[in-house]
């Protein structure tokens, strides 16, 4: 097919996540977005009305509209792989918000479906996309740094507002490990390009006490090559803290620091001495979201990508299944105050 051919869109969700990739999805000629669809018909109403789509009365006739090629998948975790399941036995394409799912089973079922459907099927593990963090990989790539030896990492903020009705329940979102930490799980294990053998954690309730979920952890990865990486997660910092990411490689020839509230994040000492860049962005189109739109952007422009030139997504399920595969380790770690082994059994 050639790439002016349209790939319509359904979104799967209204809320913040939602909204994010619509805007991204609209930025780009060949997905003009159909329609919405969501467990409360009033809510998709309203967000079809304000985006100027069409609400979908059920999940069954979404599915059956011919005009949708792709479903993107941006409801709670613990709908995840249900709803990508039936997406791509109705022959549709799948995005899906991570984390992939929320059991071993549920990932590998969905695998199969990919498998058997010859279908696309993208996590949306968005750091990947971030112009500082893809400008990190590339110096690790180019092996500025050396061979990675230990990595550091803190993800934090408070409590997102949006989601607190489902991710309070550690059933639904997984907590802090799954729904926040995951990101940098995931971006070490594409950097280190090795296997985790070992998982130890801590998951604590600091300062939402009522909710199931943790809103704190502390990671430990140890890889095959025995290289090791410091996670930190936290949701329980007050609204006034800015969201920070921060993380630091450190190799055998230097050291390369990213940190998003400084105006150069990235700071690299080498052999050729200490540098500190911003690197470049993507022009965004301004809303009223608070976050540009630019590492959305390239994701999603990556995955229609795949769709149309039948490439293998970056974060395709099998990819995504092993920061899973280590977040459910550490929440089995923190649980029995012990180190874990992987691979993991019976998640």
């Amino acid at each position: 097919m050639k790439r002016r051919d349209k790939r319509g869109v359904a979104i799967l969700g209204y809320g913040y996540m939602g909204s994010m990739h619509l805007d991204a999805f609209r930025l780009i000629d060949e997905t003009p977005v159909i329609g919405v669809w969501g467990r409360d018909p009033s809510s998709a109403k309203e967000f079809a009305k304000k985006h100027g789509i069409r609400p979908y009365g059920s999940l069954d006739a979404l599915l059956k509209d011919e005009e949708v090629a792709i479903v993107d998948v941006c409801t709670p975790s613990d709908t995840h792989a249900g709803l990508s399941v039936r997406a791509l036995e109705a022959g549709k394409h799948v995005l899906v918000e991570k984390p992939l799912a929320l059991s071993l089973r549920d990932a590998d079922r969905m695998i199969e479906a990919a498998e058997k459907t010859n279908l696309k099927l993208m996590v949306a593990h968005v750091l990947r996309f971030f112009s500082d963090y893809m400008r990190m990989k590339e110096l690790v790539d180019k092996g500025t740094i050396g061979d990675i030896a230990i990595a550091r990492a803190f993800r934090g903020g408070s409590l997102p507002p949006w989601n607190l009705s489902w991710f309070a329940d550690i059933n639904r979102s997984g907590g802090a490990v799954v729904d926040l930490s995951i990101h940098d799980v995931d971006f070490l294990i594409w950097c280190f390009k090795q296997p985790v053998s070992r998982v130890y954690a801590k998951a604590e309730h600091l300062t939402h006490k009522d909710m199931t979920s943790h809103d704190f952890t502390l990671i430990n990865m140890r890889f095959d090559g025995g290289g090791i990486a410091f996670i930190e997660g936290s949701f329980a910092l007050p609204k006034q803290f800015p969201f920070t990411m921060r993380m630091e490689l450190s190799g055998t020839k230097g050291m390369v620091q990213l940190d998003n509230q400084t105006p150069t994040p990235i700071k690299l000492y080498s052999g050729s001495g200490t540098q500190a860049f911003a690197p470049e962005v993507l022009h965004w189109k301004p809303t009223l979201h608070p976050l540009p739109l630019d590492p959305f952007y390239r994701e999603i422009r990556h995955f229609v990508d795949c769709v149309i030139d039948d490439k293998r997504p970056l974060t395709d399920a099998a990819e995504s299944r092993k920061s899973l595969e280590v977040c459910l380790a550490a929440l089995r770690s923190a649980k029995e105050g012990a180190p874990i082994k992987l691979p993991l059994e019976g998640n």
